[in-house]
């Protein structure tokens, strides 16, 4: 079994690279078996490999993707793509591969490769699944696969629509670049009820659908952490979520603009037992946060970028230190397909998104709290930007990710500019669930109260 992990990622390895149309004719003979039936595992590998997709994409749908074989995967992904593609839409980055391997497996059911035969009657959508007899049968040993649209897709180069690439497989847009893919967007999916639920580890991003991808990959997760140290003799538990529901997205105009509100709550707590010499000390900061989060879409005829503004009354209350404090905060991001805000993939294996997302902070102290915190608990003003970037694995068998941005706002009043720097590698057992190691370092923005932690645990996202 492991052996046969490993030859899976390495084979989604190699597809990432301009070598894989090579190793797909230097291997074709093995989708034949002795009696001349293809194997619908190896199959579904080649065209896994000739046409991948990114851990973003296998990252968005209401069910997890299976891992467990080439096969299943395949089943997930064509199943997931018939059901969010919308009538005569055209599509995008990972969903135009998705798109080739449906029209390629397609072609290969319905007769038109003169080295395979089919059954008869055969569907695509649902040719990998576990209890589906169709089947392929090679007319010689040494059948050759041809796949008529993964010259443009080995460099995962912008595709045309299913349709046209139909027309003229073999032509890619001589304007793009190489090692950049179309940029993801926004697609439709199944209706469900847990599409308006948000949890996530910032407020600013409760408004990110988890059907836009490129934003969603980034969103900082919530978290659960806990650490024993026998060393300095220490206990810590460190929980971090932030929780919305969506309520009143509406269009704005016909451009596709749209207004979203989302009432939340959050709630932090950074506990840390000392047991040194036998007298217990605990050091707790805990607090608690409501607000209302209101972002607006702004979409343009005729072009792909878009623009976001979100601002988010919030009120904190620190138990910790019996401060109140209560802040407007906005942010602006501008999305720049394949360029900002948006994942721009290479050819070894992963793919990258440049982050740079305007912030203002503007509070005011209801209550300063105890003594000891009253004189830096100031009504404040501040400006700035975070900036940073994500890199994600395009290898569904290797599904890492790692973001890490830098915040920095300047005191247009009050005393404290922010200087916080926030990094995370996660592992993601499924869309939802991941092993997260973080560190984070710095003056928080929402507070201006300091921080510096490392932690390891459970974190999640919806």
């Amino acid at each position: 079994m492991r052996r046969r992990m490993q030859s899976l990622a390495a084979l989604l390895l190699l597809s990432a690279s301009g070598a894989a149309p090579l190793a797909l004719a230097a291997d074709a003979a093995a989708l034949c078996a002795a009696d001349l039936k293809v194997d619908k595992e190896k199959l579904a590998a080649r065209l896994l490999a000739a046409y991948p997709v990114s851990t973003a994409y296998l990252a968005v749908g209401e069910h997890p993707a299976p891992l467990s074989s080439y096969r299943a995967l395949a089943s997930w992904l064509l199943k997931k793509r018939a059901a969010e593609k919308p009538s005569g839409g055209a599509c995008k980055g990972d969903s135009c591969n998705a798109d080739h391997i449906a029209d390629d497996l397609q072609n290969l059911l319905d007769g038109k490769d003169a080295q395979f035969k089919p059954t008869g009657g055969a569907d695509a959508n649902t040719f990998f699944d576990a209890d589906n007899q169709s089947s392929l049968t090679c007319v010689q040993s040494d059948a050759q696969l041809k796949l008529p649209h993964a010259a443009s897709a080995a460099v995962m180069t912008a595709a045309p629509a299913a349709g046209a690439a139909a027309a003229a497989p073999a032509a890619a847009p001589a304007s793009a670049s190489a090692g950049t893919a179309a940029p993801a967007t926004p697609t439709s999916h199944e209706p469900s009820w847990m599409d308006p639920v948000r949890v996530r580890g910032n407020p600013d991003q409760l408004s990110i659908d988890r059907s836009n991808q490129a934003a969603y990959a980034s969103v900082d997760r919530a978290h659960l952490t806990l650490a024993n140290d026998d060393v300095a003799q220490s206990r810590t538990n460190d929980i971090v979520v932030f929780t919305g529901y969506s309520f009143d997205k509406r269009p704005m105009d016909g451009n596709g603009s749209t207004y979203e509100a989302v009432p939340y709550v959050g709630f932090k707590q950074n506990r840390i037992t000392n047991y040194n010499g036998g007298a217990i000390t605990v050091d707790t900061t805990r607090t608690g946060q409501a607000g209302v989060l209101s972002s607006f879409h702004f979409a343009h005829p005729g072009s792909a970028n878009t623009e976001d503004l979100t601002a988010r009354p919030d009120y904190l209350v620190n138990s910790s230190d019996g401060s109140r404090l209560l802040t407007i905060n906005f942010t602006y991001t501008m999305v720049r397909p394949g360029i900002l805000n948006d994942f721009i993939r290479w050819n070894n294996g992963l793919a990258f998104k440049p982050i740079l997302v305007g912030q203002s902070r503007n509070g005011t102290y209801l209550d300063r709290g105890e003594a000891a915190v009253y004189e830096q608990h100031q009504d404040f003003i501040r400006l700035g930007a975070q900036a940073g970037f994500t890199l994600a694995s395009t290898n569904p068998k290797l599904p890492f990710d790692f973001t890490t941005t830098y915040t920095g706002l300047k005191a247009l009043q009050g005393s404290r500019s922010i200087h916080y720097w926030k990094g995370a590698l996660t592992y993601n057992f499924n869309q939802n669930v991941g092993l997260s190691l973080d560190y984070s370092n710095g003056l928080l923005p929402d507070t201006g109260d300091a921080e510096r932690k490392w932690g390891l645990g459970i974190a999640t996202k919806f």
